[in-house]
């Protein structure tokens, strides 16, 4: 019987010695990202900043996002701030969701993307009012202080 033990035990600690394990990032924080959205009928992109806060509770991640409504980049818009919804971080990839509510109508916003320190890639894809567009790519940096 102590011979089945033993081989149990020595089985279970080999098999969690040979899982790879991927060390978690840490997402939390304020962070700005960076993406450049293409004008109307193929006009002249404009880069966008958009300011994040992120917070890590183990995999899952929340927070806030401010969006500038109206024309962004174009001087004049109005901020809003939004929750950050179905976030979660495994290792280093890391997705959440943004909506924004326009009337009776939304538009979601999922983020994915590979976080490597203070810096983060990925890209965008809409839901909902600007559906079926390609998925755009950002770039993130994690604010100091």
């Amino acid at each position: 019987m102590r011979r089945i033990v033993s081989y149990g035990l020595t089985g279970l600690l080999l098999t969690l010695l040979a899982s790879p394990v991927q060390a978690q990032e840490d997402v939390s924080g304020e962070w700005t990202l960076t993406y450049t959205m293409m004008g109307r009928q193929g006009g002249q992109g404009r880069e966008i900043n958009q300011d994040i806060t992120l917070v890590q509770d183990g995999t899952t991640v929340t927070g806030t996002a401010v969006l500038t409504m109206g024309r962004p980049g174009g001087g004049g818009g109005q901020t809003q701030e939004v929750e950050i919804t179905d976030g979660k971080i495994e290792g280093d990839q890391l997705t959440f969701t943004i909506t924004r509510g326009m009337g009776e109508r939304s538009m979601s916003t999922v983020y994915t993307a590979t976080v490597s320190g203070s810096e983060m890639e990925g890209t965008l894809a809409f839901s909902g009012g600007r559906g079926g567009m390609e998925p755009i790519t950002f770039t993130g940096v994690k604010k100091v202080g």
